[in-house]
């Protein structure tokens, strides 16, 4: 039998959207609470200084709190998409300037960590997600996977995503059920379909379906193409994506086109973007547009820029005609194609870009030109420290650091500031709001 900390009181946030108690002289972690909530706790892992839990019983709730309006967030069963869906919205962007002002206060930069800038559309602000599929009594389902397992959680609508995702994915339900389709099971290694995603363009009227599959074969794929054609005419392209890997990665490295295109065209900040469904495109439109303003208005008329791990181009280009010259770094091919390609729609003849990683080509790229200005925005991982010592001894004026993932951004900024750049702003962005989840910019300069 679990073991129970009665009467926790839960008494700020912590970094990956726990609430915080504190009880025998240890700190104690409970996902889906919030600062003035009491709950008993049923102990899960304990630790020398730490122990994490899950509610067992919420003995009295913050006055602050609200109902979530989703069956499948919180409890022992709980979808791992949402951290604050008890939480109002207003509170949610206090928590996460707290948040980096915590990450920060190790440098002595939370004075100059700025409140964090709302997302426009709180709710149903996804352009893309993929959902792992599951088997239940009634055959195949959809959903997402429980906080930090394998078990895929069911729900009938997500309030993440906009709704035309959940009827298109309740059609390919009904499709499995039709054709006794069976889910890939990661355990046996048999089943077909491993996930579905979906992309949607802002506008709405361009949609991607994508079906990840353990191999080639997918029965009776035409049927699936006319149904889900004839009923969502916005659907451009239907891609089988072919992962025969046992890992978690979600795609595999081959794809077949069932119908129409592999890319959408969207828009962004007056540039029209093509992205294709491998392609890295910020989930949340409306905040990536006051991100990329902010970017822009950092940045001078005669600046020389680097945009390194560039993608698609998405911030490049939405600065390209207010600076002198763009060069943007890109390691992924159809990501780089795209980028060309949004380029030359977009009429932009002072952006070039590069087709390698950015540690390989950056040293050539600094004898090439002066740079006067650095745009980072890297994977989760952070950049790799050759090219933050890159930027450094080529003593780049600026550096606007991008970054979805605070503590490998705080180990970044560290290193910068260590060769001597000073930190202007920390401005963090609500990109993924009812999550934990944040998006900041960073300035650095060199006195």
């Amino acid at each position: 039998m679990s073991r129970i900390i009665p009467f926790l009181n839960i008494e700020k946030i912590a970094m990956h959207g726990y609430g915080l108690g504190f009880a025998e002289g240890k700190a104690v972690f409970v996902p889906f609470t919030m600062p003035g909530d009491c709950v008993d706790v049923k102990v899960l892992l304990e630790k020398k200084d730490v122990i994490f839990g899950s509610v067992a019983e919420y003995v009295d709730a913050s006055e602050e709190s609200v109902l979530p309006a989703c069956d499948a967030f919180g409890g022992d069963n709980a979808c791992g998409g949402c951290d604050w869906l008890m939480a109002p919205y207003k509170l949610q962007l206090e928590w996460k300037t707290e948040l980096i002002k915590q990450v920060f206060e190790p440098l002595k930069l939370s004075r100059k960590v700025r409140n964090t800038i709302a997302s426009p559309h709180p709710q149903h602000y996804r352009n893309k997600s993929f959902l792992p599929a599951g088997n239940g009594p009634e055959g195949l389902y959809f959903g997402m996977f429980e906080r930090y397992s394998h078990h895929v959680v069911p729900h009938k609508s997500c309030l993440l995503q906009p709704e035309v995702m959940d009827v298109i994915l309740d059609e390919i339900k009904a499709f499995a059920h039709k054709v006794k389709l069976e889910p890939y099971n990661e355990v046996t290694g048999k089943g077909i379909l491993r996930h579905v995603g979906i992309r949607s363009n802002q506008a709405g009227d361009e949609i991607l379906v994508i079906l990840v599959t353990k191999g080639s074969k997918f029965p009776f794929t035409n049927q699936l193409i006319r149904t889900l054609t004839s009923r969502f005419p916005q659907i451009k392209g239907i891609v089988q994506n072919i992962n025969r890997s046992a890992g978690n990665v979600i795609l595999g490295d081959e794809d077949k086109q069932l119908f129409g295109v592999a890319f959408l065209n969207d828009r962004l900040g007056g540039i029209q973007f093509r992205v294709h469904y491998k392609s890295f495109f910020q989930v949340n439109h409306g905040t990536a547009e006051k991100l990329y303003q902010h970017v822009r208005n950092l940045l001078q008329p005669q600046d020389v820029v680097l945009d390194a791990y560039c993608g698609i181009g998405s911030i490049g280009l939405c600065i390209a005609d207010k600076v002198t010259e763009l060069h943007g770094v890109e390691e992924v091919a159809e990501a780089f194609k795209d980028a060309e390609a949004n380029r030359d729609s977009n009429h932009l003849t002072n952006a070039y870009f590069h087709l390698g990683r950015v540690e390989d080509l950056l040293p050539d790229l600094m004898k090439q030109y002066s740079f006067s200005a650095v745009v980072l925005d890297p994977p989760r991982k952070g950049a790799e420290a050759s090219v933050l010592q890159a930027i450094a001894e080529h003593k780049i004026p600026q550096v606007i650091y991008v970054s979805c993932h605070p503590m490998t951004l705080e180990r970044d900024i560290r290193q910068l500031m260590a060769m001597g750049y000073e930190v202007q702003s920390i401005q963090p962005f609500d990109m993924f709001p009812q999550t934990w989840h944040i998006e900041t910019a960073v300035q650095l300069f060199l006195p």
